[in-house]
């Protein structure tokens, strides 16, 4: 017997019980999951397939990570299922890892989905025994998507940048996702109660510390900032989180991570 969720659309649905070869559709239920799907993904979903190689999307399963489960990447394709109109299923593969970053308790991995080519989702975990899955984050890159002029030390001076907040957890968690077609980029904050060590990064500004991640895919440094954890990783450079880290605004700052155009 295991427990499997099963999420259409814009909604969290839960079941308890045993898994059923084609899962049906559910009345919702209280779940502690959040999905964050953006409005150009949800109009992509319904396209027609001969414009496109992607299947339509009926949905998604959710089932527990398997016990001793050790590694975020193995808890990702093992738990999350996509299931499509036509009947069929598929699970993120292995190879298409963007990020995997795992800090104290919390865990965070982007990967790429199966049903686009520009599709990927990004996951955020706590672990205490196990890794426990909090939230989704769904992304399709689509020409009609607007970027935004984030005002902070970027290549690019306008990036797609979703916000994502979960309340409901003991240590609540908010992380913003800026992205385009060459780069992701997620930035993640919470309280610091505890920070692992990380490797100090040596800079000529060493009252400015930040703090290397070892992760497996990716890159990741963290600082604290008025009581705050922020971390931030990506598929780009050490040097580009690092003058990303340096422009952003306190951690206070209402529009955090963002700063107004002047």
């Amino acid at each position: 017997m295991r427990r499997i969720g099963i999420v259409l659309g814009l909604a969290v649905i839960g079941l308890s019980g045993c898994v059923a070869e084609r899962a049906e559709p559910l009345e919702p239920t209280e779940s502690k999951i959040t999905v964050s799907v953006n409005k150009e993904e949800i109009d992509s979903s319904v396209s027609d397939v001969e414009e496109t190689t992607a299947k339509e999307v009926f949905g998604s399963m959710i089932e527990d990570v398997p016990k001793g489960t050790v590694r975020l990447l193995d808890a990702v394709t093992s738990q999350y299922t996509l299931q499509y109109t036509d009947g069929t299923s598929e699970r993120p593969s292995r190879d298409g890892v963007i990020y995997e970053t795992v800090i104290d308790d919390l865990g965070l991995i982007a990967i790429k989905l199966p049903n686009r080519d520009d599709s990927f989702g990004v996951f955020n975990y706590s672990r205490d025994e196990e890794w426990a899955l909090h939230g989704i984050q769904n992304f399709t890159i689509l020409e009609a998507a607007e970027k935004v002029r984030h005002g902070l030390d970027l290549p690019e001076e306008e990036l797609f940048v979703a916000h994502f907040e979960m309340n409901q957890l003991e240590r609540p968690v908010e992380m913003w996702t800026l992205y385009d077609e060459t780069q992701r980029i997620t930035v993640l904050v919470t309280d610091a109660f505890s920070v692992a060590d990380g490797e100090l990064i040596e800079r000529r500004d060493v009252s400015n510390e930040r703090y290397r991640l070892d992760q497996p895919e990716g890159r990741g440094l963290f600082y604290v900032d008025q009581g705050k954890l922020i971390v931030l990783t990506g598929d780009v450079s050490e040097e580009v989180l690092l003058n990303l880290s340096d422009s952003l605004p306190e951690a206070s700052s209402v529009d955090f991570p963002l700063k107004q155009s002047e």
